[in-house]
């Protein structure tokens, strides 16, 4: 049965699958090299485990980059397959143009090997910075026996896949002319399914949430190792063709002058070097945990702010009993700003996708600082914790544990978004539960639930009345954390712990201004009766703060490298954000100042009472004081994390 049914397989898709199988076997030939040339001092201190993972990562993308080049002979083949092979010539062409893609491909891989040793990076569209000088680059390579040694492994792998190719070719073109004549239905029926399996590995992925990308070869926190998966193709045709108008990041004429300006922002007063680091002394040393629960999309707007609905009855009780900060700015618009400045302490830029692209090494952030104090650190997640990279970057920034979509039945996801808010806030407690430490622990949560295809489970007895669906998911969410509330007080780690609850962006209601405040604005609370006194706090405050305050309530001596401060005891004087292509400042007098970088349009607005008027004429210098200001610091965090985080520069 087995053997009939493969007998019908057609020819040409027998022959695709053997270069493919003969594709990863060279793939993994040079990886092997990769990592015996370039592996780190450090590597014996990684597992055989971690190592295997690795590998079997670089399967899948060597699988994607194949797939890429096999869009080509696929479509190729099947016209000709459904011509009866009427036309021979066409397969002569396919074959061949793919012969040449291929060939680059691995001259792609082997040139990576000496590139890495290099320049610490994967081979990218920095290499082609020579172009303008091709003779300096070819007596460099020439010149250099090491690189000749290169040029012959290229030279072995090209023959030998050469060798081996061309003879399944001979192959194949027997086969198909004693290929039985298959019905027309048949024949297509074939190409959609064949088509679907290479379109899916040129994704990488199953997930409608994620495709593949450079953050799933995270599987250790040691950057050689996570660096062993990628294919180097990925990279440097992704940085050659992705996006090719933009700009290359250049350092500031400037930048001395910058990091100095940023520096005196956070109140650094010792001689000037060229980062934000200094030294925090303290002697409390206490051992509190931390569950910090990163709100979808929740603005003040839906706590009544802005002329907006009062959608939070659950949570406005836990801010009566909190500190709260009613002056709190996200760094960004997404998820993924949300997350990584909460957890990093960097502001984000613009609309990158942080996770992703600042994955060369860790941040200094709260997963390294709880870390060296001896925490465990866990991140939660309702969906796919491939989604913006979370798990991949998470991981590199020392969290140790992970629970997401995954660990739950599949049964109970709602959407694309996974399970509802109420089930992760209840495994969060059961893992506390479970613990069989004496640890204490980090727990960073990310909601979902508030946020499209707004739906809300139907098996719970809260049952919500608002005016809207999405109106209805608010309230849910807000339930969901009254809820965990109530439940967490009955645990006995309750009163050591303090919860921090934030938005990772607001929402736009389009009322705010040509930037709207109401996606920035969002809520910030530290809730522990035990601990600290209900008040409320007006000062402006922002994301990147979160690191420093959580260190600086267990009283920790550590070094601080963030551009947050501990907003319980200091004071900003304005703090940045960023809403894609628009950066915007607020000050501690009420001013809110922004520009759009699309059309250089500059805004001045008295926020409060969301003053219509653009003060930026009449009130000059001030307008161009906090732009000064505030391209100062987001300068000095773009140079930062491109001269150290950014997987590409």
């Amino acid at each position: 049965m087995l053997d009939k049914l493969i007998g019908k397989i057609p020819a040409h898709i027998k022959f695709l699958v053997k270069l493919y199988l003969l594709n990863l076997i060279l793939f993994l030939f040079i990886r092997l090299i990769f990592y015996w040339a370039n592996r780190s001092s450090d590597i014996g201190s990684v597992t055989f485990l971690e190592k295997l993972m690795a590998f079997r990562m670089g399967l899948e993308f060597d699988t994607a980059v194949f797939c890429w080049i096999a869009f080509l002979p696929t479509v190729i083949f099947s016209i000709s397959h459904f011509l009866k092979h009427k036309i021979k010539s066409i397969y002569v062409f396919g074959f061949y143009s793919f012969l040449i893609l291929e060939l680059i491909y691995f001259f792609v891989c082997i040139s990576d090997i000496p590139y890495f040793a290099q320049f610490g990076n994967h081979l990218n569209k920095n290499a082609l910075l020579w172009n303008e000088e091709p003779d300096f680059v070819v007596g460099m390579i020439f010149g250099s026996f090491s690189y000749w040694g290169y040029l012959l492994i290229y030279a072995a792998v090209a023959i030998v896949f050469l060798k081996i190719a061309i003879g399944f070719y001979k192959v194949f073109k027997i086969k198909i002319e004693a290929e039985p004549k298959l019905k027309t239905v048949y024949i297509a029926v074939i190409f959609v399914i064949f088509s679907i399996v290479v379109t899916l590995g040129a994704r990488g992925r199953t997930s409608d949430r994620s495709a593949l990308h450079e953050g799933l070869s995270i599987v250790s926190q040691n950057g050689f190792i996570n660096q062993i998966a990628i294919n180097p193709n990925f990279t440097f045709w992704k940085t050659v063709l992705y996006n090719e108008k933009k700009k290359p990041y250049q350092v500031p004429a400037n930048i001395n002058e910058q990091i100095a300006f940023t520096r005196n922002y956070l109140g650094i007063t010792t001689p000037f070097e060229l980062n934000v680091d200094r030294e925090i002394k303290d002697s409390a040393h206490k051992k509190y945990n931390f569950v910090i629960v990163v709100m979808e999309s929740m603005s003040v707007y839906k706590m009544g702010y802005y002329n907006g609905k009062k959608l939070t009855p659950n949570f406005d009780k836990i801010i009566g009993e909190s500190v709260f900060f009613n002056n709190f700015f996200s760094s960004g618009i997404h998820t993924f700003n949300g997350l990584f400045s909460t957890t990093t302490g960097f502001p984000s830029i613009l609309a990158e996708k942080s996770m992703k692209s600042y994955v060369k090494k860790p941040f200094n952030g709260l997963g390294p600082l709880l870390n060296e104090k001896g925490y465990e650190t866990y991140f939660y997640t309702t969906h796919d914790p491939h989604f913006d990279n979370m798990e991949g970057f998470f991981k590199i920034n020392k969290f140790d544990h992970f629970v997401s979509q995954y660990d739950f039945d599949f049964s109970q996801s709602e959407s694309s978004l996974g399970v509802p808010d109420h089930l992760l806030f209840d495994r969060l407690i059961q893992v506390n539960d479970e613990r069989d430490t004496t640890k204490p622990f980090l727990a960073v949560l990310m909601t979902a639930s508030d946020h499209g295809p707004w739906q809300i489970p139907d098996d719970i007895s809260f049952k919500p009345n608002g005016d809207s669906q999405q109106d209805n998911c608010t309230l849910y969410a807000d339930w969901s954390i009254g809820r965990f509330i109530q439940q967490a007080k009955k645990m006995p780690w309750f009163n050591n712990t303090v919860f921090m609850f934030l938005g990772d962006h607001g929402l736009s209601m389009g009322h705010t201004y040509e930037m709207p405040l109401s996606y920035n604005h969002v809520p910030f609370v530290i809730y522990q009766p035990n601990i600290f006194k209900a008040d409320t706090i007006s000062y402006p405050a922002y994301q990147p703060d979160i690191p420093a305050t959580v260190m600086g309530i267990i009283g920790a001596t550590y070094t601080n490298s963030t551009f947050g401060i501990n907003i319980l005891k200091e004071k900003h004087p304005f703090v940045v954000f960023s809403a894609d292509d628009k950066i915007g400042c607020v000050d501690s007098a009420g001013f809110y100042y922004y520009k759009t970088l699309a059309n250089d349009q500059r805004f001045l607005r008295k926020y409060k009472n969301l003053d219509p008027v653009n003060y930026v004429k009449s009130m000059k210098q001030k307008s161009d004081s906090m732009e000064k200001n505030m391209m100062m610091i987001y300068e000095s965090a773009n140079y930062f994390i491109r001269r150290d985080h950014f997987l590409f520069e």
